[in-house]
């Protein structure tokens, strides 16, 4: 059973930035509101091993990876469903977004904003630091 319920949710950071796809198969990004329909409004669909997908309304594109899960890769939309496992944080609707399946190298890995310094700022894989609130994100429940 997922943690969250089935349904159109916008996922963002606790400063407003909530995470978007711009094109079908571009890099997932975050950014401020930009008004565009779909565009940041992401179907949340549990399977039921516990995991989730997710997928963009505007592009019907998945969250997901272009080639092998390792730290940094960044995230894209893809036109396979793709799993993420989702951790409670410290807020109630509050999740880390963690790539299933164990340790890769050592680490779990979790979806998180890219180290580039690029805009719009892009998401990678990073090093799942539970404690560290600033990776998670916010579910924002869309009637």
């Amino acid at each position: 059973m997922a943690p969250v319920n089935n349904g159109v949710y916008a996922i963002a950071k606790p400063d407003e930035q909530l995470l978007t796809l711009q094109a079908a198969k571009e890099f997932v990004v975050v950014l401020t509101p930009t008004g565009e329909p779909g565009e940041q409004e992401w179907e949340v669909t549990g399977r039921d091993n516990g995991n989730v997908v997710i997928r963009n309304l505007r592009h019907d594109a998945y969250i997901g990876l272009d080639g092998p899960p390792e730290v940094d890769r960044q995230v894209r939309g893809t036109t396979e469903a793709f799993e993420w496992a989702l951790y409670q944080a410290a807020d109630r609707f509050s999740f880390h977004v963690v790539l299933p399946g164990g340790p890769v190298g050592g680490r779990e890995l979790a979806l998180d904003l890219s180290v580039l310094d690029i805009f719009p700022q892009r998401t990678a894989l990073r090093p799942l630091e539970v404690q560290d609130q600033r990776q998670a994100w916010l579910f924002q429940f869309h009637e």
